[in-house]
């Protein structure tokens, strides 16, 4: 889910504009970032994918994410 930045509604992951207030939400996800090495990881990630520290489902953040096209 993508928490919209300006009037904070959850949004499906493919949503490109929020449903509640229109505006973009292009570059922004719900991540974990993880508290020893500041890795972003999916949610529902149990431990980060770098260093294995636990993560807590509780401590999810707004983070932007520069998106980059497939290679084909």
């Amino acid at each position: 889910m993508k928490k919209c930045p300006y009037c904070n509604t959850l949004n499906p992951d493919d949503a490109e504009v929020c449903e509640n207030c229109g505006k973009s939400l292009k570059g922004q996800m719900l991540a974990l970032v993880c508290p020893n090495c500041g890795k972003v990881n999916a949610l529902g990630s149990r431990e980060c994918s770098v260093c294995h520290t636990k993560l807590s489902q509780g401590n999810h953040q707004l983070v932007s994410r520069k998106i980059t096209p497939r290679k084909k």
